[in-house]
């Protein structure tokens, strides 16, 4: 992603527009955390990509070699370098992934595993396209900062997928941030304010 810093500590929501109720909220996620999702075998060790927590944090400041990322995303498959098709719909969308919901992220996940491991192909994006579309969280008028943007099934289109549940309510996921490295900046750069609705949020939608 190679981000910019914040102007000041407690300050980049603010210069950013940001409202602290739509903005990010300070990070809980501890090294006790993340070491647990190395013991899970879901991150890889520190010394590789260079994790770091920092609790108490108002907001991300992170250096331009590091991304910020969340630990229910990486409950849920988030692996890191990110792969070229996960890269591919984030530029598609316009987003980050501090954007996405973690329902989001496993979303992107079953699906590259439907693709990979039964259907034996790589990703294929229209087939994407016709599952799934992007919208705003909570709604149209007021967009998350973090967790703005959600996948959800396209109309009618989700009985003729494979089933699967999904967690109703991910609480207090938005205070479980974390930095890694970020290999060959493959996440995009982080940009201040919330997600910007684009028509490829919805294209092929539905059809």
């Amino acid at each position: 992603m190679a981000p910019k810093k914040s102007v000041g500590k407690g300050k980049a929501g603010e210069a950013a527009g940001e409202p602290k109720a739509r903005g990010w909220k300070s990070s809980k996620c501890t090294d006790f955390h993340l070491l647990g999702l190395v013991e899970d075998h879901l991150l890889q060790p520190q010394k590789i990509i260079l994790w770091r927590s920092f609790v108490g944090e108002s907001s991300p400041r992170e250096k331009t070699s590091e991304s910020v990322v969340f630990h229910p995303h990486v409950l849920r498959g988030l692996e890191f370098p990110i792969s070229d098709f996960f890269r591919g719909l984030l530029h598609h969308w316009g987003i980050q992934v501090h954007h996405l919901t973690p329902n989001s992220i496993l979303h992107i996940l079953i699906f590259v595993h439907l693709c990979e491991a039964f259907l034996g192909i790589e990703p294929h994006f229209d087939l994407f396209q016709h599952f799934f579309h992007l919208k705003p969280h909570p709604n149209d008028s007021e967009i998350d900062v973090v967790g703005g943007a959600g996948l959800q099934f396209c109309h009618g289109k989700k009985l003729k997928y494979i089933p699967y549940d999904l967690s109703d309510k991910v609480i207090d996921w938005k205070e479980m941030w974390f930095y890694v490295r970020n290999e060959s900046s493959s996440l995009p750069r982080r940009t201040p304010g919330p997600p910007i609705k684009k028509p490829s949020w919805n294209s092929r939608g539905g059809n």
